[in-house]
């Protein structure tokens, strides 16, 4: 439950990079980068940011088939912990990660175990990164990292920009990386960096676009799960 906690959270940031507002705040330019209250903020991330932002935002409807991988860099190990699928429409999402599935219509989440077939029902809460939409926070990340550009390069031939978004507030994590390919505006990657030297990697595997999203795929169907235990924390 902990790595999927994980996984939730590492798709919130994927997605909030690209947000439509701006942090109120007062700036001024030094060099190639703005000197903010909270530090230096990189406009030249921003417009990348901005034009992945737009470019997914045209879409009616997403879907992401990713990989889930984490690295130590002090053991130097890498390992894969499962493929997965997210589909989202506006401010509903479908989430589906080995045993575990997650789904909300925008109010409610409901999370099912398929091992135990238990589901878990709570309120959608905007403050809670472990439950919220991920769509919710594609407006806020201005009010929650500063980013910076760190270089241009070829990804196995493609060109791409690696952005990190470094959060104001202390957190058990260092970092968010976000690598974006310039040539479609689209995500490759996300990583979480924690301050203990693991890496949680979050891959794009597969993106379509408007693809069906009926509301059937955002509520909880108890009738296609015969005997599921029911617990409601509403």
């Amino acid at each position: 439950m902990k790595k999927y906690l994980s996984l939730s959270i590492l798709i919130v940031f994927t997605v909030s990079a690209f947000s439509q507002t701006r942090l109120e705040r007062r700036e001024q330019r030094t060099g190639g980068v703005v000197r903010t209250e909270r530090g230096i903020d990189d406009p030249a991330a921003h417009a990348i940011l901005n034009s992945v932002r737009r470019n997914l935002q045209s879409f009616r409807s997403l879907k992401f088939d990713f990989t889930l991988i984490t690295e130590n860099q002090m053991e130097r190990t890498r390992n894969t912990i499962g493929n997965g699928t997210i589909l989202m429409r506006g401010d509903s999402y479908n989430l589906n990660f080995l045993e575990m599935t997650t789904i909300s219509d925008g109010r409610t989440i409901w999370n099912f175990n398929a091992e135990t077939n238990e589901v878990y029902i709570s309120q959608s809460n905007p403050n809670d990164l472990e439950t919220m939409n991920p769509l919710v926070m594609i407006n806020t990340y201005e009010d929650h990292f500063r980013s910076i550009l760190i270089r241009e390069e070829l990804e196995n031939n493609v060109l791409v920009a690696v952005i990190d978004l470094r959060p104001f507030e202390a957190r058990n994590f260092h970092r968010v990386r976000v690598i974006a390919n310039l040539e479609n505006n689209t995500l490759v990657r996300t990583e979480i960096h924690d301050r203990d030297g693991t890496n949680l990697i979050f891959r794009m595997d597969r993106m379509q676009t408007n693809v069906p999203a009926p509301n059937s795929e955002f509520r909880f169907d108890v009738s296609r799960h015969p005997g599921v235990e029911i617990v409601d924390l509403r």
